[in-house]
């Protein structure tokens, strides 16, 4: 049955095509007038119901009354909107739900447009925007039951009321305004036009834990249909939610819902709406079983959304002026329609994601902590949980962030909260720092040993994370292999304020903050050494540590990293755009050197898991443990990505031995399809002004014979003007004995067989030695330490430690031996060079031999003290001078029994003489009687 008494949608009185622009109308009344006049007829009639006190009365309340125009109703909120840098949808900020606007009544079912008439305002084609003698009604009924049977308010009020006064206020000022404000839409739009806005406007309840605006976007949650395409009993059933949303949801009160639409039924078919059997049939219809389950709110990207890019956002639009507080900046993003660009790559993003959550790489890692327990009363479960960020070197754009491995379980972004760095910091803090002043060198030897400072707190005496002492090492090595006590060192070399100053340079100081606003670096972290291998107070966040690594690839330039790019307003206007800073930290050179070193941890130092993954690639970065392995960090990087990863537990566990390890397995696979699409098969271009050169490898300082004797000559890089010009004393060379196993200097008193020449390292020449050692120390390299106690034989020492080689002097020749009056004549040739000889004598050929001649410098000697009871002495000559001692001469056997006889060939009374160069070993008398001359060849 057609509608007799109401023009069907898009046939109203002022209605011309229902999508055509909306114009303004004009009249010869002002607005004010008009709206004057109608009050002042509702008032006439309140007067006689005693509902006010006059048109002066009412016209104060339109004091403060907004401006409106047709533009006022089609500008919907809509929600801020998030995009990647490839111009992807991360989501949206959508407090008050997904508004889905239709365009004009043409874009739904008339049936929906007959059904909200039928349900909230049966008069809305005739009324003037407000309904005078329903708002008489309603008061009455107020006033004599305490209960409104019947609704006072318009859809044209309910426009005014959802689009000018979302905050529902109760209050006759706001109502009067709204009365005024529906007369004046009455005259600026159509009817059809605001039945349109009605319907974007209208609030649906929560569908799905989501606040849901407009029919559009309702139909197609309940029904999974466009609402051009609802049937009647759909129709109802939608236009009887904006009543009660709460009452009437179709998912939680269904039964409700359906009551209230068999009844807006019937007010169709009784206004004449719809045709009998167009309502029978729609009694028939099971719109509950027609009506789709509520989908589930799933944000894709947690972590990012909520701890990076929300708050992030706010703290810009507050830095831009556009507001004074974060509350007004946050409670504007569901409805500002704000476009915000982001750094982010989603395809980056999303596939971290996909491996923090994969349960499988993290296995049975799980613990319980002691003491706490759950919301459930159950004892509190820790996971193993990891922290990502991932930054592009040449933007300082972040590219992807990892806050955990289920939001659901651990809310906590590890990417964002402050844990101790360990090793991570020892390239930005001393390392870096040291080299790019000049304080030390990558070759510049350091003593790794027992070491103790005094604190306000006691004696700290800090440790390497293995149970033993290197010794003498080189800065390199002593970074590739994390060793503690060496960057303590360096540390105090540098300078702990130059140090904070090169922290400073990459955005991190004591005025830092999480992105959440905790604190990080404190100042009393820059004031005590323990921060050289992060012992902080609170720590370093991933993100912070993974900016402050992309300086090295940069070539010692930080770019500040940063997420948000711009914020423009809906139509395109940009709010907010990022400018970030971009400061010079190292020299490219010190920044080539550090690339080098951190290149050394990833092939053969604490990282070779990367290192052994990619074997064909150039990854270079830093490791990171603390105490007792309560975390655990791995900051790696390309000449174009660099990727920093935490991991640990929120109440600081002990993390395992094996899992300990994982997060180079997670690193690596999370950096898998950057490196597959960019593949670092290339170093880091070598930049002018590194001077490559041969060194000492135990000082660093120019190599000397002594280095090269003892195979310790390497090859190293330098910052022009930082390379060495002295040469090593680390190698010495010194006269030393062995006496039960352990080295002693040689004296006058130790036997001449046993005195050695060999070359050692002497510890206190190492150019950065605050350990000693101690004595007795013992470290990987100790026994190769120069002896400092002379032999316990006694006598003076030959010579002490020299950074010269020792001259090799010759065995003295020509040792012969003749009767003297009181003892046997020793005499030989000199040796050039000599300064001292030493006369040993033995009883049997192979000794042993005892010094009978204490240092002479001339180059004969009596024995005077003859043994008796033998048939034979051998005596040895050595030369002797500052730098070295000679090989011992040609042994000479002086018989003490005539061949043949028992006299002494020597005895008193003769002249005999016996020489070492007599080929044979004894010549008897010639028949002349001149002298018998016996060899120092082998002895016989």
């Amino acid at each position: 049955m057609a509608n007799r008494t109401t023009p069907s949608p898009g046939k109203d009185r002022n209605m011309a095509s229902p999508r055509r622009p909306r114009k303004e109308r004009k009249t010869g009344h002002s607005p004010l007038l008009r709206i004057l006049g109608t009050l002042g007829m509702v008032v006439a009639a309140a007067l006689v119901t005693g509902m006010g006190a006059g048109v002066g009365y009412a016209a104060s309340l339109l004091e403060g009354l907004p401006s409106i125009s047709a533009a006022t109703f089609t500008n919907l909120s809509q929600p801020s909107v998030v995009y990647d840098r490839n111009g992807q949808v991360i989501g949206r900020f959508s407090a008050d739900g997904d508004r889905s606007p239709i365009q004009s009544l043409a874009d739904v079912s008339p049936n929906l447009v007959h059904a909200f008439i039928a349900a909230e305002d049966k008069t809305f084609y005739q009324n003037i925007g407000i309904n005078p003698l329903a708002m008489i009604r309603a008061f009455v009924q107020d006033v004599t039951t305490h209960h409104i049977e019947s609704g006072a308010s318009t859809i044209t009020q309910q426009t005014v009321k959802l689009a000018l006064f979302p905050d529902q206020q109760r209050t006759m000022k706001r109502k009067v305004q709204e009365i005024a404000l529906a007369v004046e839409v009455n005259h600026l739009l159509t009817k059809n036009e605001v039945m349109t806005d009605y319907m974007n406007w209208v609030y649906m309840g929560q569908m799905g834990g989501v606040p849901v605006y407009g029919v559009k976007t309702a139909s197609e949650l309940l029904f999974h249909k466009d609402p051009l395409n609802l049937n009647l009993a759909e129709s109802a059933f939608l236009a009887s939610i904006p009543n009660n949303p709460s009452l009437f949801s179709p998912y939680q009160f269904p039964q409700n819902t359906l009551k209230r639409q068999r009844l807006i039924l019937s007010h169709m078919f009784t206004n004449g709406l719809i045709s009998q059997n167009s309502y029978q049939q729609a009694l028939q219809v099971n719109v509950l079983k027609e009506l789709k389950p509520p989908s589930q709110p799933v944000l894709a990207h947690p972590y990012l959304w909520y701890d990076d890019i929300m708050p992030r956002v706010v703290a810009d639009l507050v830095r831009s002026g556009l507001y004074t507080s974060t509350k007004q900046a946050s409670d504007a993003l569901p409805t500002a329609g704000y476009k915000i660009y982001t750094t982010i790559d989603l395809a980056d993003q999303t596939h971290v994601e996909t491996v923090l959550s994969t349960a499988q790489l993290f296995g049975n890692t799980n613990q319980t902590v002691p003491g706490l327990k759950g919301p459930d009363g159950k004892p509190l479960v820790d996971l193993y949980e990891a922290g990502v960020t991932l930054i592009d070197n040449q933007t300082g754009g972040i590219l992807a962030i990892g806050g955990g491995r289920n939001y659901l379980q651990d809310s906590i972004d590890h990417s964002d909260i402050a844990r101790q760095p360990g090793s991570a910091i020892k390239p930005l803090f001393e390392y870096g720092p040291g080299i790019d002043t000049g304080k030390i060198t990558a070759a510049t030897g350091i003593m790794d040993g027992p070491i103790a400072f005094s604190t306000p707190q006691g004696t700290w005496s800090p440790q390497d994370d293995v149970p033993w002492w290197h010794g003498i090492v080189s800065a390199r090595y002593a970074l590739a292999q994390s060793l503690n006590v060496p960057a303590i060192q360096v540390a105090d070399t540098v300078g702990l304020q130059t140090g904070a100053s090169y922290l400073a340079k990459m955005g991190i100081t004591p005025q830092s903050t999480t992105v959440g606003g905790q604190r990080t670096l404190t100042n009393s972290d820059l004031n005590q050494l323990a921060t050289a291998i992060g012992g902080m107070k609170y720590g370093l966040t991933v993100q912070q540590l993974t900016s402050a690594y992309t300086t090295f690839p940069n070539q010692g330039v930080w770019r500040q990293s940063y997420l948000i790019d711009k914020i423009t307003d809906r139509s395109g206007v940009t709010l907010y755009a990022s400018h970030p800073k971009v400061q010079p930290v190292f020299s490219p050179q010190t920044a080539y050197v550090m690339d080098s070193m951190l290149r050394d941890v990833v092939t053969h130092g604490t990282a070779t898991l990367i290192g052994s993954y990619y074997p064909n690639y150039y990854i270079y970065g830093k490791t990171g443990t603390t105490d007792a392995q309560r975390d655990g960090w791995f900051i790696g990087y390309t000449q174009n990505y660099t990727m920093g990863i935490w991991m640990g537990y929120n109440h600081n566990e002990q993390i395992a031995s094996i899992p300990y390890n994982y997060k180079f397995q997670i690193w690596n696979l999370l950096m898998k399809p950057l490196l597959t699409t960019h593949p670092p098969t290339q170093p880091l271009p070598e930049p002018v002004g590194i001077v490559h050169m041969a060194v000492d490898t135990k000082s660093g300082l120019l190599p000397t014979a002594l280095s090269k004797a003892a195979g310790a000559v390497g090859s190293e890089i330098f910052v022009r003007g930082t390379e060495p010009t002295q040469p090593s004393l680390v190698h010495v060379q010194v006269l030393y004995t062995v006496v039960n196993g352990k080295p002693y200097l040689a004296t006058t008193l130790t036997p001449p067989g046993e005195i050695r020449s060999g070359i050692f390292l002497n510890p206190k020449q190492v150019p950065i030695n605050l350990s000693g050692p101690p004595p007795g120390t013992v470290t990987l390299d100790s026994s190769q330490y120069v002896p400092t106690l002379p032999d316990p034989r006694g006598g003076t020492v030959l010579q002490g430690p020299t950074t010269s080689p020792l001259a090799t002097l010759p065995a003295p020749g020509n040792l012969q031996a003749s009767l003297a009056t009181d003892g046997i004549q020793l005499r030989w040739d000199p040796v050039s060079g000599a300064t001292q000889y030493t006369v040993w004598r033995a009883t049997v050929p192979n000794g042993p031999y005892l010094n009978v001649g204490r240092l002479t410098t001339q180059t004969q000697f009596v024995d005077s003290n003859i043994p008796t009871g033998v048939q034979n002495l051998y005596y040895q000559v050595y030369a002797l001078s500052a730098s070295g001692v000679s090989p011992p001469s040609q042994v000479l056997q002086v018989p003490l029994t005539s061949p043949g006889s028992g006299d002494n060939p020597l005895g008193k009374g003769t002249s005999n003489t016996l020489s070492s160069n007599a080929t044979n070993s004894v010549v008897g008398n010639e028949a002349r009687g001149g002298p018998a001359f016996v060899s120092a060849g082998p002895p016989q």
